[in-house]
């Protein structure tokens, strides 16, 4: 039997501290429930001081935990990374000439509620995507 092999996952968002966050977050949940080995990390290119409030609360309020804090990306994150998910960088702003794929959301500054879903709904597609 062959060990298994972690699989390590990037989710950036231009503060890295909401919409990476929740992405971050549901993936997590998705991946423990599919049995995937996966390290995950969160940091963008002009990071906030702390988690957006009403991300931290949503989040809180549906039973998970966080486990990030903003960052700022560097080429470490990005070289230890096997799959590189942005959702709304500059794709100049992050260092790396790997393929990077790229998640279209609502805004959380003009659609929560709508953003939360899509992200939420990414994230479970995400897990089938990479288990197959």
């Amino acid at each position: 039997m062959s060990p298994a092999v972690t699989t390590n996952i990037l989710f950036m968002c231009p503060h890295s501290a909401g919409k990476s966050l929740l992405a971050a977050t549901y993936f997590r949940a998705a991946a423990n429930r599919a049995g995937l080995d996966v390290a995950i990390d969160v940091a963008g290119p002009d990071p906030d001081d702390h988690n957006m409030a009403n991300v931290q609360a949503a989040l809180e309020a549906q039973g998970y935990t966080i486990g990030w804090t903003p960052k700022l990306v560097a080429t470490e994150h990005t070289e230890a990374a096997d799959v590189i998910v942005s959702i709304g960088c500059d794709r100049a702003a992050i260092p790396t000439e790997k393929p990077v794929v790229e998640w279209d959301v609502p805004m959380l500054s003009s659609d929560f509620d709508g953003a939360v879903r899509a992200i939420h709904a990414r994230a479970e597609g995400f897990v089938a995507e990479i288990s197959d």
